[in-house]
Formats: C-alpha cells, structure tokens, sequence
C-alpha cells in the first residue's frame, strides 16, 4: 500500500495483518504522529502501528536520519536557486516578449508566454529547440517548426 498521507480516523482501509498472514481491512484508532497512526485489524482483532512509507534511495533502502535530512536541504536549496535565477531573468524590461508556438522562431533572452507553463525566458537557443526557464522547472520546447 502506497500512500502519502494517513487515512482519517474510523476510516478503514486494506494493509498487511500480521497475525491473520493476509491483507484485511484495518480500521484507525488514533493518529500518534503526522506519520504513523494506531489500527485494528477488523477480522482478528490484532493492534498495531502503520507507518507512511520513508523515501527511498535508488537501491530501495530508506533514507534515515543525516542522509534524509540532507536529501531535503539539496531539494530546499535548489528550488531557492531556480526561483531567484527565474525571478532574476524576468526582472529584465528589455527583453521581448513572444508568445508560444512550435512553428515560431525564438531568439535567446527572450520573454515566453506559453498556454499551458505561463511566462517563461529562452536561456538557450537551438535551431530546432530551445531551452526555457519557467517558474517551476528549466523545460525544452521544439521551435522554429515548418
């Protein structure tokens, strides 16, 4: 069972039970943290602690303690890093401001509206593709389309 938050309490949902070797329903008690909460197998009775799955590395451990924490602050930070090299590329007024269309051809250091990723900056540009710096990620777009 994969989920990225509990289920409310007096919820059922389906987990492994240990004492029954299957999965059955399981009703929830109580929450005891933002990650774990206390169920009851509805069959057999039996109590137990359901943890939210951790992150997992490439080799399908979970991340604990300094390599989770660290994992976070790398995430943290280059989010922070992309937001002010976004902010900092739209503060410029001189750039020309272009709407989005694969048959269109767009220069570097240009200022992007597109329909669906909103305003965006052409950081780089190739004859057949160009790369663009949108408020949540860096994308490549096609352009200059016959």
């Amino acid at each position: 069972m994969t989920m990225n938050t509990l289920p409310p309490v007096a919820k059922s949902f389906f987990a492994f039970c240990k004492k029954c070797d299957a999965d059955r329903y399981h009703v929830v008690l109580a929450h005891t943290s933002a990650t774990s909460a206390k169920i009851k197998c509805e069959i057999c009775g039996s109590q137990k602690t359901f943890s939210l799955p951790k992150a997992q590395t490439k080799t399908g451990k979970p991340l604990t303690g300094a390599a989770a924490k660290k994992r976070e602050q790398t995430l943290s930070s280059r989010k922070s890093s992309h937001r002010n090299e976004y902010e900092m590329l739209m503060s410029d007024e001189k750039a020309p401001t272009a709407s989005y269309n694969m048959k269109g051809k767009f220069e570097k250091n240009t200022k992007l509206q597109h329909p669906k990723f909103g305003m965006g900056f052409v950081k780089d540009a190739l004859t057949d593709k160009i790369e663009v710096v949108f408020e949540d990620e860096v994308r490549t777009l096609i352009h200059n389309r016959p």
